[in-house]
């Protein structure tokens, strides 16, 4: 196992004995290397830099995947629990959270929820006034919008997360380098 595996586990956990990377960047398929093998080539190195990434940005505020993630009612919580499917803004409770969630990734402190990442192809109005519509409803929250991030494939990084927790927080670094952010 090498160190960035090592380190991602920490954050990620395992899975029949591999890191359990979220999606994105998680390894290449293995029928890629048989079938296109400079393709795979391409791909691999890619995602190890977008693992790079994601493991270096996790360390640098102390966060761990919080697999119970699911929308902003559940980064309100103080403690990492699924919403009910009823009241949950992202597996059909309502409103549109679940359109700008995409690729997400649920993020806790010593177990509290802390932030939520996702990684949308765009970002509509009707995404910005969501976002307003949440940093409104509970003061705790912030969102930054930032570049591509880990994900990368042309989308855009959306970090949500609350100030009570960790006061000042930033898009991974090589999307700000990339296209700058902006705060809501």
């Amino acid at each position: 196992m090498n160190d960035l595996d090592r380190r991602g586990s920490r954050i990620f956990g395992r899975v029949d004995g591999e890191v359990d990377w979220p999606s994105g960047v998680d390894s290449p398929y293995r029928l890629m290397k048989r079938r296109e093998p400079e393709r795979y080539e391409r791909e691999t190195a890619r995602q190890a830099d977008a693992q790079r990434v994601i493991v270096e940005w996790a360390e640098g505020y102390g966060l761990k995947q919080g697999k119970m993630a699911c929308c902003p009612g559940w980064l309100t919580r103080k403690v990492s629990r699924r919403c009910m499917i009823d009241r949950c803004t992202a597996l059909g409770g309502g409103a549109y959270d679940h359109l700008w969630l995409e690729h997400k990734v649920g993020w806790v402190l010593d177990g509290q929820p802390v932030a939520l990442t996702s990684a949308p192809y765009r970002i509509s109005d009707e995404y910005r006034a969501r976002f307003q519509w949440w940093v409104n409803e509970d003061p705790r929250l912030a969102v930054v919008l930032g570049g591509q991030g880990w994900y990368g494939i042309g989308s855009t990084q959306v970090l949500m997360w609350r100030t009570d927790v960790i006061e000042v927080m930033e898009p991974s670094p090589e999307s700000v380098r990339a296209l700058g952010y902006q705060q809501y």
